[in-house]
């Protein structure tokens, strides 16, 4: 228990230190790892992908929790706007955990693989997703909420690359929307999480520590050290250009695709 705890912890470190870099959300970096890492221990391998989604989820949890704070210090969520959005996300986030176990693991992990490359195309040639801009009503928004959770839930993702374009196409400032945005991480890794867990209770190939798909060792191991991580990779950051910050993270995003790809 406690080699693994240090094993975690150390893939926190690395985690939070290219989180805080790249200015990414945790889920990007840490499902890749952690299938890598399961799959070291021997984990079976029917579960192994879900596994790392669900505890990448589950370790947004408290990295959400501390930049929303951040955020709210500065004034910067939008509570009418976020509102409705996280209203969806609550249903979206538990039908998409829930979703997601019933896919086999193998597409599963070629959907994320897929999924990461195109978000290093995207980066590197400086892609805009943001559609038209739009009125903001609360209809269309629970709406958005519940495919953003959805989506983010089955990606063990905190939701920032689909509800920061929403947020600036329905008129926010985009320094108000990535915070109105990393505010709905919490409710999405929340109840991702209750649905991974859920889904995952009573199986007889879990492993010991684990409560249904989520794998406590590599939340707490995580969670911990890549938070104060985050901090240094941040001030990494300013010591680099934003388009060699661009190259270097879109290099990242094609070598993590590729692996998943072979593993």
């Amino acid at each position: 228990m406690f080699d693994e705890l240090l094993l975690f912890a150390l893939l926190g470190v690395v985690a939070g230190l290219l989180a805080g870099l790249f200015g990414i959300g945790g889920g990007l970096v840490i499902v890749p790892v952690l299938i890598g890492t399961f799959i070291n221990l021997g984990f079976e391998s029917s579960i192994v992908v879900h596994m790392a989604i669900g505890s990448a989820i589950a370790c947004i949890i408290f990295t959400g929790l501390s930049s929303a704070n951040a955020h709210n210090n500065k004034g910067s969520i939008n509570f009418e706007y976020f509102k409705p959005v996280a209203l969806g996300i609550t249903f979206g986030a538990l039908m998409g955990a829930l979703f997601a176990v019933q896919i086999k693991g193998l597409i599963l992990k070629l959907t994320i693989a897929l999924f990461i490359f195109l978000m290093g195309i995207k980066i590197l040639f400086n892609i805009n997703l943001s559609s038209k801009e739009f009125e903001f009503n609360n209809k269309k928004s629970v709406f958005a909420g519940s495919m953003i959770g959805f989506f983010s839930s089955i990606l063990g993702i905190g939701g920032g690359v689909f509800s920061v374009p929403y947020f600036k196409s329905s008129g926010l400032s985009l320094t108000t929307a990535i915070g109105t945005s990393a505010a709905c991480g919490v409710p999405i890794a929340i109840f991702g999480t209750i649905g991974y867990i859920f889904a995952g209770i009573g199986l007889s190939e879990m492993p010991k520590f684990s409560f249904g798909y989520v794998y406590f060792p590599a939340v707490l191991g995580v969670s911990i050290t890549s938070i104060f991580a985050a901090k240094y990779g941040a001030d990494l950051a300013h010591y680099l250009s934003q388009e060699t910050l661009n190259k270097l993270l879109a290099s990242w995003f094609f070598i993590v695709s590729i692996y998943m790809f072979l593993v």
